[in-house]
């Protein structure tokens, strides 16, 4: 039997106390006054204008209030003119706040931040606060006014002020308080810098090193629990208030219910997979049964395993031979079965086949990566009938601190992927650790034998060939240029055509790897109805032209394009919550409508089944966007609901760990390519690397 959900959504709901309030503009303008852009202005001051020779509207400022001298002064009806109401409503709210003596600040989308002071995680140098973000939208969900309230998480400020601080740079914050406000330190007016004493720094990541970092919640942690009682402690703390009722007047403070008709649902079968060789069976998750059913499909060809690792090393190098053939040292020092190991190919299949002849120590004195090249230029590897995969027993960690450690890590993979050898990396310390073979060997199995050829698992459902451009981003702190990564696939059965990675700044060059691909694939399917692009971000329309021109070159300049934008983190601004669930969390696979052509999609391990109740992680909803050169494609409920499940049944394609992503592959992918391509010496990703798993 199904549990029917009860959802709310962290809205509130509202309507002015009058709905006729007369307002003055200026052309000029004037401080604390809002500057109006051309959509924003109400109907009565177009009819006003209309007697002028013309103003430019966005010369046009108002501060919601009615001012002598003003160049236009109109009675205004809220609930027609909705752009103009939906700033007044906010001026209202952030007046009411600061009023009170919150800090309060405008982030990157114009939402209000309202700073709460935290005791429990307050210290002597510092203050924490709660931060929680209100934005005012019309209409999006209700027929009413809306004020979102979410949770941002916690923030500190340091007690020492600016003037007196002299054991920090000023390169090392960016944000500041003063006067019960938050400004970016270059935004900070001229009175503040004539009141330094008066300023206190926001901590920043880069100060964490020296004040400690702040959890706001541990991977086990029910999260919705948390947030939904963080949001309404909020509500009832500071917006259940006679003074902002005054101003609006609130429907109730509670979160509202979503309507019927924004709620959706994935097919029944999306989050089912396929294992097994010859006896095809169909699970929800691969973490118990990929042992127990063996693999979807073994690589083509047999695999061979060589070992890289430092002379001090050779230890570790052995015990993780002996993990993956299910053994340990005897009482008598030599090897024996392991009856509380598993092996590699007790868990996919693939024997663990060292070839020890073509393994590597590096010695103490030289350079592993000169060591490296020397010993793959000298040796001659038989590629063509054998997969081979190396395993790198590395002293650093892959987040080494260290650039100069950090880079050997990358470099060791591009040398490899030079001599068409795909790699595991392992850090030597965690084949000691008590969790190594309770957790990290099925996930080390699993990105094995995808990076030796094989599928893990696939899909429940027939194989659909349609041309999926995904695209994904990686900004390194150290480098600091961000790269996208790119990965074609013609199907779901988790077949990749290509792979490879470029600088943000050259998104241009992406037009001609899809001519190709497209190419390709016309070659084999000649009625493609669509191309569906997986973006990381919001697609403009310069970065949509180019692949309208190969379009068009190709013949097929009336080809729909429909981009997909899913945010890379989850959405904690937008969220629901299953009221009828002690968990919260909404089943996996709810799709909520939350504004025009915007979705929450829900994907968890949350199953509508009685029988998987072990829930492995409480993911926020992803935040799905979507553009089209044929709009009206976007409004065929049928078009939309079959491409978001497409997002969801390739997060399902994640081999990396047999634990449930939230990111489909198609952008999860390409974003792991360009976070590591930078480290590479060569320019161009090496062809093996175009077509192999090699950076899971």
């Amino acid at each position: 039997m199904i549990n029917k959900q009860s959802l709310k959504l962290n809205i509130l709901t509202f309507e002015p106390i009058e709905s006729e309030v007369t307002f003055s503009f200026f052309k000029e303008s004037r401080d604390g006054f809002y500057p109006l852009f051309p959509d924003e202005a109400p109907n009565e001051l177009f009819r006003e204008l209309s007697k002028t020779k013309g103003v430019p509207l966005s010369n046009l400022y108002t501060g919601f209030v009615t001012s002598e001298n003003a160049d236009f002064t109109v009675e205004v009806d809220l609930t027609k003119s909705t752009h103009l109401a939906k700033h007044y409503y906010r001026y209202l709210i952030h007046e009411f706040l600061t009023g009170k003596g919150y800090i309060t600040c405008n982030n990157l989308v114009r939402d209000i931040e309202v700073w709460v002071k935290e005791p429990k995680h307050s210290g002597k140098a510092y203050t924490a606060f709660n931060v929680f973000g209100l934005r005012v939208q019309i209409a999006h969900v209700s027929t009413f006014a809306e004020l979102l309230v979410y949770y941002k998480g916690l923030s500190r400020i340091l007690n020492q002020d600016a003037a007196g601080l002299n054991e920090l740079s000023q390169d090392q914050y960016s944000r500041v308080l003063y006067n019960k406000t938050i400004f970016h330190k270059k935004f900070l007016t001229n009175e503040a810098r004539y009141n330094l004493d008066k300023v206190y720094p926001v901590i920043s990541k880069e100060m964490e090193p020296i004040y400690g970092m702040l959890r706001i919640s541990s991977p086990t942690e029910n999260k919705y629990k948390k947030w939904f009682s963080l949001i309404r402690s909020f509500i009832s703390g500071v917006l259940n208030d006679d003074e902002l009722k005054k101003k609006l007047s609130f429907h109730s403070f509670d979160f509202i219910d979503s309507p019927d008709r924004i709620i959706h649902q994935t097919r029944s079968h999306s989050n089912s997979i396929q294992l097994g060789l010859d006896n095809k069976v169909t699970v929800f998750t691969p973490k118990a049964n990929l042992k127990k059913y063996g693999p979807f499909r073994l690589p083509a060809k047999p695999v061979k395993f060589i070992m890289l690792f430092f002379e001090d090393d050779r230890d570790y190098a052995n015990d993780f031979f002996l993990a993956m053939t299910r053994q340990k040292l005897g009482v008598s020092g030599k090897p024996e079965i392991d009856p509380w190991g598993e092996s590699l190919y007790g868990f996919v299949r693939v024997k663990f086949d060292l070839d020890k002849d073509h393994s590597l120590k590096f010695t103490k004195e030289g350079s592993p990566l000169e060591e490296l090249h020397h010993f793959l230029d000298g040796i001659t590897l038989d590629t063509a009938g054998f997969n081979y995969v190396a395993i790198y027993i590395s002293p650093f960690k892959k987040d080494e601190s260290d650039d100069a450690k950090n880079l050997i890590y990358y470099q060791i993979k591009e040398i490899l992927l030079n001599h068409h050898i795909s790699s595991q990396v392992i850090f030597k310390e965690s084949l000691h650790s008590d969790s190594f073979k309770k957790f990290y060997t099925l996930n080390i199995a699993s990105a094995i034998l995808a990076k030796a050829g094989g599928i893990p698992w696939r899909l429940e459902r027939p194989a659909e060939e349609e041309l999926v451009i995904g695209v994904g981003a990686f900004k390194s702190n150290t480098i600091g240029v961000r790269y996208i990564g790119n990965a074609f696939v013609f199907s779901n059965n988790g077949e990749f055509r290509e792979f490879d990675c470029i600088r943000a700044s050259e998104s241009w060059m992406l037009a001609p790897k899809i001519k190709l691909m497209l190419q390709e694939y016309v070659n084999k399917n000649k009625d493609i109805k669509r191309l569906v692009i997986h973006f990381y971000k919001a697609m403009s329309n310069e970065e949509i032209k180019p692949i309208r021109k190969v379009l068009f070159e190709l013949g097929f300049e009336n080809l729909p394009i429909i981009i997909i934008t899913i945010n890379k983190t989850d959405s904690s601004d937008y969220l629901a919550f299953d009221v009828a669930s002690d968990d919260l969390m909404p089943y996996s696979g709810t799709i909520l409508n939350i504004a025009r052509h915007r979705y929450l999609l829900f994907n968890n391990t949350r199953y509508r089944n009685t029988e998987m109740l072990n829930i492995e992680g409480w993911h926020f909803p992803l935040k799905l966007g979507f553009k089209s050169t044929h709009p009206e494609m976007l409004n065929d409920k049928i078009i939309i609901k079959e491409l978001i499940d497409q997002v969801y049944q390739f997060s399902r394609m994640y081999w990396k760990s047999v634990k449930q992503q939230n990111l489909p592959v198609t952008v999860k992918y390409p974003a792991l390519v360009a976070e590591m391509f930078p480290y590479f010496e060569g320019e161009h990703l090496p062809g093996f690397g175009k077509t192999n798993l090699w950076f899971l």
